[in-house]
C-alpha cells in the first residue's frame, strides 16, 4: 500500500508540475507532498511495529492462558488428592479407633481372667502353706507350746570356711546363730558335724548346749580311744578339715 501511495503522490506532483506556472508554488507543493510521503512511511512502519507487538502480546496471552489452564488443572488434581487423603485418613483413623476399642475390651477381659487366676493360685498357695503348717506337730519343747499355726522348721550350717571355732581347755567350741528363724519360744535343736576328715573321731558332735531363741553352742574333743595326732582337736585342724555344724531347729514363731 505504501508503494501504491508513493506512485499516486508522484503522479499528483507530476500533474501539478505540468499544470502550474509558478515554480515556488510547485516547489512548496512538492515539499508538502514529500513530507506527507515520509510521514506516511513512518506511520506505516509504526503501524507495522505495533502490529508485530500486538501479535507477540496475543501469542504471550495465549501461552499465559494455556499455563493458567494447566495450573487450574493441577490445582483441581491436587484438590482431588487432598480430598482422597482426607477420606483415607478418616477411614484409617476410624479403623484404628475400632481396633483400639477391641484391643481395650480384650485386654480388660484378659486382665479379669488373669486376676482370677492369680487369686486362685494365691488361695491354693495359702492352702498349701496351711497344710504344711498343719503337718508340723510339736508335742512339747523347752518351754510351753506356742500357736500350732506358727510351728516352724528351720535349718542351716555354719559353713565349711566360715565356722568360728574357738579353743576351750583341751577342746574347741562354737556358737551357732539361729536368730534368722524368728522363734519366740526356745526351739528343739538337733546338730551334727560335717567336714572333710577325722570328724568321726570327735566326741560332742550332737551335744547341744545353752539353746536360746537366737543361738546354741557345741563343744568338741577327741575320743579318748583315738590316738591319731593328725586328728587332734584344735581350731587349726577344725578349719583345715572344714568342720562345720549342720543343724535343724523346730519351734514356734508366734
Amino acid at each position: 500500500r505504501v508503494f501504491e501511495m508513493r506512485w499516486v503522490l508522484f503522479a499528483i506532483l507530476f500533474m501539478l508540475g505540468s499544470s502550474s506556472t509558478d515554480p515556488e508554488e510547485v516547489n512548496d507543493l512538492k515539499d508538502l507532498l514529500m513530507d506527507s510521503v515520509r510521514n506516511t512511511i513512518v506511520l506505516n512502519d509504526l503501524v507495522t511495529h505495533q502490529t508485530q507487538q500486538i501479535s507477540e502480546l496475543m501469542l504471550s496471552l495465549s501461552a499465559t492462558k494455556t499455563q493458567l489452564r494447566e495450573i487450574e488443572q493441577e490445582n483441581r488434581d491436587l484438590a482431588d488428592k487432598v480430598a482422597w487423603l482426607e477420606r483415607s485418613q478418616t477411614s484409617e483413623f476410624d479403623s484404628l479407633q475400632r481396633d483400639l476399642a477391641a484391643l481395650r475390651n480384650a485386654t480388660k477381659k484378659e486382665f479379669v481372667v488373669f486376676q482370677k487366676n492369680v487369686e486362685e493360685e494365691r488361695e491354693e498357695v495359702k492352702g498349701m502353706i496351711r497344710d504344711t503348717r498343719f503337718n508340723i506337730t510339736i508335742l512339747n519343747g523347752e518351754e510351753s507350746n506356742g500357736n500350732p499355726m506358727c510351728a516352724k522348721v528351720c535349718s542351716g550350717t555354719t559353713g565349711r570356711m566360715s565356722t568360728n571355732w574357738r579353743a576351750y581347755s583341751s577342746s574347741i567350741s562354737v556358737d551357732v546363730d539361729i536368730s534368722g528363724c524368728g522363734f519366740v519360744k526356745v526351739p528343739t535343736v538337733t546338730a551334727a558335724i560335717e567336714g572333710a576328715r577325722y570328724h568321726h573321731t570327735l566326741t560332742g558332735t550332737s551335744a547341744v548346749y545353752d539353746t536360746t531363741l537366737n543361738s546354741f553352742r557345741l563343744y568338741l574333743r577327741n575320743d579318748s580311744g583315738h590316738k591319731n595326732s593328725n586328728a587332734r582337736v584344735n581350731a587349726d585342724n577344725a578349719r583345715r578339715y572344714k568342720w562345720n555344724v549342720e543343724w535343724i531347729a523346730m519351734g514356734f514363731t508366734c
